[in-house]
């Protein structure tokens, strides 16, 4: 007895038991005749058709056959849809055209014999997999595209089925299958794969970078590429090439995976950008400011795109700044800034980002061009406020404490105190077949986590230092400190006295004070280059 079989099974005894409907038989109801169906539920049924052989009804259970030229109990397609769109009574089926079609083929033939039929709610839309309110409004504008490219290898299929593409990200969901079409819990191990994304209407290959993002329910792989820069293109070529795949035995995919297969899966998907780039809006901002710490802002725009949108703006560091900042003029810095709606809500953040690979740094003039995409940016739709909270310059210190490690320890502890920082130093901590480590406590004002330490013993010897552990943060950066260290390598004896030294510190200033509204006019389009 099959998977369908015996849920089918099930679910016939307990409506015998309780003569209610249960809840599968509402979320199959829920799934097949809801009265507003998407726009790509139609293209998903017939993906999921494509390759089904469509069974004839067995001739125990077949009325007679009619008299004519066309047999009414044809199992073809084609047939089915003609008879089915001729019902006159579809009390159930709110729906209208090939759609109604297709759904009653799939009620009256395939329900109860082909158990890849849930194929059709694998979905990046599924109940169970992550949503974000970008990818909602995707949904809601029709612009979900399916692919339907797949790949065979080891016996095993992996298919692209749904595509949502804009000028800020692209979004794919991969489903598993075996050689037969039936549906697997299959998750990609995305460590081993290879991906690239193509501007195809340039032709500039592997020009355009972004950040992986990989996830998704208990079936749909989700992997999601969010661009460093803003994609210009009508089109885009992602080229997969998947080499491993492991299968669970349930869709909650606990545990050690059942098997594992290598192979090597290459899938090429094209992405239309064309009609998202219609319904993108462009807003111009003229807006500046300088920091009392050295930095100045200029504020170049926001986009609007159907999955959500981005906000961009470049920096430059005043002369007196560049003399703090370690390499001058073209120094490492930043802003941390957030996001909020009229009633103070917060809805994007700076400090989710990984800062280093959403900036472009001109090296001649040393200004510095930041792109960033959030997944919720309707600006055009409510006020959203744009408030910078603190930034971040990397510059030069020598700041240092000497203690003795043998007085040292939690209770009383060693002062590193410099630019904001109060780091107690709670002893040497040494141990077998592990470095040498520093526990720390207090609170950091800095990033201290990017800084550059050095430690050394009473005889001059230097020992390299990193920062290990975590610490603490709100909206405005570093509060606290957490399990934090400073591991010390090379050290293999408790030395009689210690120097901490910071060479570099990653300085977070809090005395800015800016804030405006982004403007919710704009023109529809992408400027072109």
């Amino acid at each position: 007895m099959t998977f369908w079989e015996r849920t089918e099974t099930k679910k016939a005894s307990r409506k015998a038991d309780s003569g209610k409907p249960t809840w599968e038989d509402k979320s199959w109801e829920h799934a097949l005749f809801a009265q507003d169906l998407p726009d790509t539920f139609t293209d998903r049924v017939m993906l999921a058709l494509e390759e089904i052989e469509i069974e004839p009804v067995p001739e125990s259970s077949a009325p007679p056959k009619r008299k004519g030229n066309s047999d009414p109990y044809d199992s073809s397609i084609a047939s089915q849809v003609q008879r089915n769109r001729t019902r006159k009574r579809m009390s159930r089926l709110k729906v209208g055209g090939a759609t109604a079609a297709i759904v009653v083929l799939v009620g009256s033939t395939l329900l109860y014999t082909q158990p890849t039929l849930a194929d059709m709610v694998r979905s990046l839309f599924a109940k169970d997999s992550y949503v974000d309110d970008g990818m909602k409004s995707v949904q809601n504008s029709g612009l979900v595209q399916i692919s339907g490219v797949s790949a065979k290898d080891q016996g095993y299929i992996l298919k692209v089925n749904e595509v949502i593409a804009d000028s800020s990200r692209l979004i794919i969901g991969i489903d598993a299958y075996d050689n037969k079409g039936n549906a697997l819990v299959g998750e990609i191990d995305y460590t081993t794969a290879d991906f690239s994304v193509h501007d195809i209407q340039r032709g500039n290959f592997g020009d355009v970078p972004y950040n992986l993002m990989v996830g998704g329910g208990t079936t749909t792989n989700r992997i999601e590429f969010d661009f460093l820069r803003p994609v210009l293109a009508d089109k885009l070529q992602l080229n997969a090439r998947i080499h491993e795949l492991k299968l669970f035995k349930d869709t909650m995919k606990e545990g050690s995976p059942i098997s594992t297969i290598k192979g090597n899966w290459a899938l090429i998907i094209e992405a239309d950008l064309s009609k998202a780039k219609a319904q993108t809006l462009l807003t111009e901002i003229n807006q500046t400011y300088e920091t009392p710490g050295g930095i100045q802002i200029h504020m170049q725009g926001a986009t609007r795109t159907p999955s959500g949108g981005s906000l961009e703006f470049t920096t430059k560091l005043t002369p007196g700044a560049a003399e703090r900042a370690v390499n001058g003029q073209s120094g490492f810095h930043k802003l941390n800034f957030h996001l909020e709606d009229e009633q103070g809500n917060l809805i994007g953040t700076s400090l989710s980002f990984d800062v280093g690979r959403h900036s472009e740094l001109e090296r001649w003039g040393g200004l510095t061009q930041w792109f960033y995409p959030f997944n919720n940016f309707a600006y055009d739709k409510q006020k959203i406020r744009f408030v910078l909270d603190s930034y971040v310059i990397r510059e030069k210190r020598e700041a240092s404490v000497t203690f003795d490690p043998e007085q040292t320890s939690a209770e009383h502890p060693a002062m590193f105190e410099d630019s904001g920082d109060k780091l107690l130093l709670e002893g040497v901590k040494l141990g077998p077949n592990q470095p040498a480590y520093i526990p720390l406590g207090g609170t950091a004002n800095n990033e201290i986590d990017e800084d550059t330490w050095v430690v050394i013993d009473e005889n001059g010897k230097e020992y390299s230092t990193f920062f290990a552990g975590g610490f603490l943060r709100d909206k405005y950066g570093s509060v606290g400190l957490s399990d934090s260290r400073l591991v010390i390598d090379g050290l293999d004896k408790m030395p009689q006295q210690l120097t901490i030294r910071r060479l570099i510190v990653n300085r977070q200033y809090k005395d800015a004070d800016w804030s405006f509204v982004l403007p919710q006019t704009g023109t529809k389009g992408v400027i072109p280059e």
